[in-house]
């Protein structure tokens, strides 16, 4: 399955690049997130790893990342290592438009099991999630 959503930031992309590749930042705009363990503080570059802990179906469930791979201001792939859907990559791209950025972030993940059969609930409702994030992402960084 793969899902992509973009939305326009009213920021210059530098700007909305250090925001959103920093991953301490995520909680603030990612509706499931509840917290983020990084071993050492700022942004991860490529090869770094982080722990994602989000709530989901009134569960807590924690993913490992890798930062798989990363292009300084352009983009970046988070790739996840391990929890309970480890088959999923989270690109993130940024390119600057009249006004400020398009920040295009596209989710690919393997399906397996009940999840290959919920895929097109699964699908619905991520892309309603992602659209919302990235909404909130906007009205965030733009109020900075």
């Amino acid at each position: 399955m793969r899902l992509e959503e973009s939305v326009e930031i009213d920021r210059p992309a530098e700007e909305v690049f250090a925001y959103v590749s920093d991953v301490a930042n995520y909680p603030q705009w990612m509706a499931h997130v509840l917290d983020v363990r990084t071993p050492i503080p700022g942004p991860p570059q490529e090869g770094d790893g982080f722990v994602v802990a989000i709530k989901s179906v009134g569960r807590r469930f924690e993913t490992p990342y890798e930062r798989s791979s990363y292009e300084a201001g352009r983009r970046y792939t988070d790739r996840a290592v391990g929890g309970p859907i480890p088959d999923q990559q989270w690109h993130s791209a940024f390119a600057e438009v009249p006004g400020g950025t398009r920040l295009t972030r596209a989710v690919e993940v393997e399906s397996q099991g009940l999840l290959k059969l919920l895929e097109p609930l699964q699908k619905w409702a991520a892309g309603r999630q992602l659209k919302q994030d990235l909404q909130t992402l906007k009205h965030v960084v733009e109020a900075r």
